[in-house]
């Protein structure tokens, strides 16, 4: 019977959408195959959820949805959806912040140039840095970049970064809430992957931690970016000239992290579908215990918010008749609790 009761509960996963989200200013963004809802708590307590129908790019392009590509995919628009979230909780959060609104205002012209600055910022601490102190180790040899331990340098000191980073943005407070928001999000997806109610004495006693968390893909990213480096531009030469072949590696590196990252989430594709297996278990267990650093345990405020966007999430995707369509049509609605989200969203 519990084997026959196991199997019935993976047959009802796999009918069930994958729903994944993110934590923004004071809330949680939620995505799912047909929608993207946010909520946010506003400062005097209510709950906003905005809403609208998601057409992801592999619907339109269906090469897409095919391994590697959908990696791909999923960065592109989780950077996108991210910024866009972000923008919105802030002037949601915080009304009074007019740098906040005006930034909205301007927008796609705006957020375009805040996902340039990002990985502008991303390209010079993760890739830029790292690099320079693997030079730095291996300066003295010929042609430093072609030694295969220069990328394992390399590698190990972009997650010494990553891991120096996030510490010490935990220390700010604002950031710390973020976290919180992070954790609630986490316990939310996994009450749905339980085929639980969406209630928050359900979300209570779950993890913080989830293996297909963005905190996991990113080192999973690292690690496999670390093999593939070494195996593909120890073979490269630009020129003899130090400063041309340093700068044509790192210019290298960024249309390889396409595949790259279509890897990483494969693997962590694997990962959530067999969590229970041994060898899974040792490929996600930095990840879940990185996890630990961008994650904290939420109060019943967040848990409120984090399923508030997920009920809205679960409210379209159950509604068989609505299509998915395209930006432009969100709806915003203003809750005075959690318990009036339960009431209209069930």
């Amino acid at each position: 019977m519990r084997f026959s009761a196991h199997l019935a509960a993976i047959a009802t996963m796999a009918a069930r959408p994958i729903i994944g989200g993110q934590a923004v200013v004071e809330g949680v963004m939620m995505r799912s195959p047909k929608s993207l809802a946010i909520a946010v708590r506003q400062p005097d307590g209510t709950i906003a959820v905005k809403e609208e129908a998601w057409l992801s790019f592999s619907e339109r392009w269906p090469v897409l949805k095919l391994p590697f590509f959908r990696g791909a995919n999923m960065l592109i628009e989780s950077m996108y959806n991210g910024m866009l979230a972000l923008n919105w909780s802030a002037v949601t959060a915080f009304p009074e912040d007019e740098k906040a609104k005006a930034e909205v205002k301007k927008g796609n012209a705006s957020l375009t140039i805040s996902i340039i600055m990002s990985m502008l910022f991303a390209v010079a601490i993760f890739k830029l840095v790292p690099q320079a102190v693997a030079w730095n180790v291996f300066k003295t040899a010929d042609q430093p970049t072609q030694n295969p331990l220069f990328h394992v340098v390399d590698g190990a000191v972009k997650l010494g970064v990553f891991a120096l980073y996030i510490t010490i943005i935990s220390s700010m407070k604002q950031v710390r809430r973020l976290f919180m928001y992070h954790g609630a999000e986490h316990k939310s997806v996994h009450v749905w992957e339980a085929g639980e109610d969406l209630a928050v004495e359900n979300a209570r006693t779950k993890s913080t931690a989830h293996p297909r968390c963005g905190t996991s893909l990113i080192l999973l990213v690292i690690v496999v970016s670390t093999v593939v480096f070494t195996a593909v531009l120890s073979f490269v030469h630009f020129s003899d000239n130090n400063v041309i072949q340093f700068f044509g590696i790192l210019l290298l590196k960024l249309p390889l992290m396409l595949p790259v990252a279509g890897l990483a989430y494969e693997a962590q594709r694997l990962a959530a579908k067999y969590p229970r297996n041994l060898l899974v278990r040792a490929l996600i267990s930095p990840g879940m215990l990185l996890q630990k650093l961008t994650t904290r345990q939420p109060t019943d405020k967040e848990l409120e918010v984090a399923l508030a966007a997920l009920r809205k999430t679960v409210w379209r995707e159950k509604a068989a008749d609505v299509v998915p369509i395209a930006r432009g049509a969100a709806t915003v609605e203003v809750f005075s609790d959690f318990d009036a989200v339960a009431k209209q969203v069930a």
